[in-house]
């Protein structure tokens, strides 16, 4: 078998696939007890099932093995190697290591595998990984770490920098992790540190975050999404089958766990600015989704990476390490078996999903799709960001919509020009930045833009004059209610409701007290709905929402303007589509199935245009897959 390289000229950016690695034999010890024998068997068998790119992590204990020696009442006197023998260099850092770094990084190049490395690896697993003269300290903020952080960078970076395979830093892993953080520019400044240090020893390469759990509240976030995108080239994801972002709900290879880890990236994208790599992923264990439902989850990841324009995925991890007795593994079992392959390097369902992935983006006709069409904003407020704009997103797919995520509330920062806009969720009192909602309601009356705000509480203005309603109070019900939609009956919960009459809104809907629910009002060229309830909150934490569920049908009612005018439309809401303009005369469709079953296509496309395939049929879409057509002009 020829291996290749995956890489195009530096600088420029392919879809990198592959997976985070750690050895088959140690686990996080690998540095500690290198074998040269296990990396080999270890990245041909990689590289065997379609592995391009691995996310590779310096364990920064191995690294820089240096501890402080004491004299009489503890007094500090030299820095030296933890066998006691002199420093090398004033860096600390081991030249044994950079050996082992260097014939490891020369197996990858052999085999065709591009690497990622993330510098300051001093969290895996959930265990500090720090050398000895930092032990106890707080890595983020004392001045003895960040100084030997500094030179362990500059150390590092500098002697492997010419490393032809290595094709991005990485700031490390999860560093948000590494200790307390007490404020915003704390986290800014340890960022901002590493960043140019790193930038500092190699200027030539770009920089991903690494982080994950980051924060979408610029006002009250310490680790933020926008400053990470700020200070880095790349914003990473590592969504899971995870309660930390509410997708423990549902089956693995059902609709919310298959679309919410690509909700996710486009919201670090979004608020951060830059582009998104879905960095690690993985089904955690047997108990959340047996070995053929996690190759599901791979596939279905895959295709909604590549349909949305994410820049890489890589799976959480090459190998099996089942057999570990040390800290990390020792503590947890979940990260014990969540690798491509079995103990014997045998591919197992997700590594055979993995070499049928690689396979198809070598026949895929382009290496990177032009950016898909968006027509929607998700204008975020104060109340739950993610559970207000990871639902909105979904069902603004289902609609028919292609949604992106901006804040309401920074200062000087404009919504994005589209032709809906959803602001799901208002609450409290602080809703939004003015200079926001006069430009939503400039869109919207010069322009003809629609409008939806869903209710949960907050302080409004103009109801008579933009929703064309008038509020008869604000109750504070705390009960279920049914609303009677046109397409039919759909019970809800609310904490805070407004008593409403029109005063000019048509009414699309009221619950079983004669309350209006639903709402629709003309102003200017275009128009403002409301919702009297918090839909995206109602169905943040219930299973089963997007299954054979009418809730996006409100949606669809709001952006039935646009939807008539798109190219192509899914009216399957388990199938999502995007759409890439090549030229005026074709477009790329992709089309992916976010379900357990086989789901017919059900694609609408906009008369003189005729869709072709490129890969997958256009009939029906196998379970969590996707498919590729041309749309031409007749």
């Amino acid at each position: 078998m020829e291996y290749s390289r995956n890489a195009q000229k530096r600088g420029t950016m392919k879809f990198l696939l592959g997976c985070n690695y750690w050895d088959s034999a140690h686990g996080t010890d690998m540095w500690k007890y290198y074998d040269r024998e296990v990396i080999k068997e270890d990245i041909k068998a990689l590289a065997d099932i379609g592995v391009k790119c691995m996310r590779v992590f310096p364990n920064w204990r191995e690294f820089q093995p240096v501890k402080r020696l004491y004299q009489w009442r503890m007094k500090p006197c030299d820095c030296v190697a933890v066998d006691e023998q002199p420093l090398e260099d004033d860096t600390g850092v081991d030249k044994n290591q950079i050996e082992n770094f260097r014939h490891f990084a020369s197996v990858c190049e052999e085999y065709g595998i591009d690497l990622i490395v993330a510098v300051m690896t001093g969290w895996m697993s959930g265990r500090v990984f720090a050398p000895p003269i930092v032990d106890g300290r707080n890595l983020i903020n004392d001045p003895e770490a960040l100084m030997w952080t500094d030179r362990f960078i500059r150390g590092f970076v500098s002697q492997v920098k010419d490393i032809p395979n290595i094709i991005m830093w990485d700031l490390g892993n999860e560093c948000n992790c590494l200790g307390p953080t007490e404020s915003r520019a704390e986290a800014y400044v340890w960022t901002a540190f590493v960043r140019n240090a790193i930038k500092a020893a190699d200027p030539t390469r770009e920089i991903s975050s690494g982080m994950h759990g980051l924060d979408g509240d610029e006002a009250e976030g310490v680790w933020t999404i926008r400053d990470q995108g700020e200070i880095t080239d790349y914003v990473t994801t590592h969504p899971y089958v995870s309660p930390s972002v509410n997708n423990d709900y549902d089956a693995p290879n059902k609709m919310r766990s298959t679309i919410f880890p690509t909700v996710q990236s486009m919201y670090y994208q979004d608020l951060g600015r830059k582009p998104v790599i879905m960095q690690e992923q993985n089904a955690f264990s047997e108990t959340t989704a047996n070995r053929e439902a996690a190759a599901d989850f791979m596939r279905v990841n895959f295709y909604s990476c590549l349909a949305h324009n994410i820049k890489g995925y890589l799976w959480w991890c090459a190998h099996e390490h089942i057999h570990l007795d040390a800290s990390p593994y020792a503590w947890s079992m979940m990260e014990r078996s969540l690798g491509l392959v079995d103990l014997e390097r045998k591919p197992k369902p997700i590594g055979k999903e993995m070499k049928n992935i690689s396979a198809i983006i070598d026949e895929l006709p382009f290496d990177e799709l032009p950016q898909h069409e968006i027509d929607t904003v998700c204008v975020l407020t104060k109340n739950d960001r993610w559970a207000n704009g990871s639902v909105s997103f979904v069902l603004a797919k289902q609609a028919g919509l292609d949604m992106k995520f901006c804040n309401g509330d920074v200062s000087g920062l404009y919504p994005p020009d589209a032709s809906v806009y959803v602001v799901p969720g208002v609450f409290k009192w602080a809703i939004m930045y003015k200079h926001t909602w006069e430009f939503l309601k400039r869109k919207v009356y010069e322009d003809g833009a629609s409008m939806l705000v869903t209710y949960d509480g907050g302080s409004l203005i103009e109801l008579g004059e933009v929703f064309g309603l008038r509020p008869n109070g604000n109750i504070r019900s705390q009960k279920n209610h049914v609303g009677e939609f046109e397409f039919g009956k759909l019970e809800y919960y609310v904490n805070q409701e407004l008593l409403l009459e029109s005063v000019g809104a048509k009414v699309l809907a009221t619950n079983e007290t004669g309350n209006i629910v639903f709402s629709e009002h003309q102003y200017g060229k275009g128009k403002v709905f409301f919702l009297n309830m918090p839909l995206e909150v109602n169905l943040s934490c219930k299973a089963g929402v997007f299954n054979q569920t009418d809730w996006y049908k409100i949606y669809q009612k709001v952006g039935e303007d646009t939807i008539a005018k798109k190219l192509v439309v899914s009216t399957n809401p388990q199938i999502g589509i995007t759409v890439h303009k090549e030229t005026d005369e074709r477009y790329i469709i992709c089309a992916i199935n976010y379900s357990d079953v086989a789901q017919e296509t059900c694609l609408k496309v906009q008369e003189g245009w005729v869709l072709s395939e490129i890969h997958g049929s256009l009939l029906q879409i196998d379970k969590c897959t996707g498919a590729f057509y041309y749309a031409t002009r007749k």
